[in-house]
C-alpha cells in the first residue's frame, strides 16, 4: 500500500503577517504603505502579508461582501493577498463560506462541530483556523500612514527592552496581596 505524506496544518504559502481588513480604503492604505516601504514588488502577484476580516464579519457583512472588497483590491492593484473570513463561533457561516468559494475561515468553536468543518475546508483546498491570527488592526485613522510605515520599517515596537518582550516603562508602587 502506498500513502501519500501530505501536511495537514501547514499552508503552501503563509503570510509573515496579517491586517484586520475593514474596508477598501484601509487595504489600500496598506497596499500603498508596503509599496513605499519596498515590502512589496511591483511584479510580485502575491504580496507577503495577508488579510483577516473584521471579528465575526462573516455574520454580519457576509461572505459576498468579503469576496467583492477582495475582488475590487486585487483588481486595482493586480496583487493577491493570503484572505481569511472571521465566521464568530457560526460553523452556518463558516459552512456556507467554505462552499461558495472562500478558501481559509476562523472559526472558533467545539471540537466536535470543527470535525465537520474541517473536511468540508480540505476538499476546498483551504485552511481553517481554530484561533483569530494576530492581526494589525487600523481602526484609528489619526496617522495610520505613520503607523504603517513603522510596520513595514519594522520598528513599531523600538521602545521594548532587548530580552523582554514587555514594554520599557516599569509600573511605580506597590502591588498589594
Amino acid at each position: 500500500m502506498v500513502t501519500e505524506n501530505k501536511t495537514i496544518l501547514s499552508a503552501p504559502f503563509l503570510p509573515y503577517g496579517f491586517f484586520t481588513l475593514h474596508d477598501y480604503a484601509t487595504g489600500m492604505a496598506v497596499y500603498h504603505a508596503a509599496h513605499k516601504a519596498g515590502v512589496l514588488k511591483p511584479d510580485a502577484g502575491m504580496a507577503p502579508f495577508g488579510f483577516v476580516s473584521a471579528p465575526g464579519a462573516a455574520g454580519f457583512m457576509g461572505m459576498g461582501w468579503w469576496r467583492a472588497l477582495l475582488g475590487r483590491m486585487e483588481e486595482a492593484t493586480d496583487c493577491r493577498w493570503f484572505d481569511a473570513l472571521d465566521c464568530g463561533s457560526s460553523v452556518g457561516h463558516a459552512m456556507m463560506a467554505l462552499t461558495q468559494g472562500q478558501k481559509n475561515v476562523i472559526l472558533q468553536t467545539d471540537s466536535r462541530r470543527m470535525d465537520a468543518v474541517r473536511s468540508v475546508c480540505e476538499i476546498a483546498g483551504g485552511l481553517l483556523f481554530f484561533a483569530r491570527p494576530p492581526s494589525f488592526d487600523l481602526t484609528a485613522p489619526l496617522s495610520s500612514q505613520t503607523h504603517l510605515a513603522a510596520y513595514f520599517a519594522r520598528s513599531y515596537c523600538e521602545k521594548m527592552v532587548p530580552g523582554n518582550r514587555g514594554p520599557a516603562i516599569k509600573p511605580r508602587g506597590r502591588i498589594s496581596q
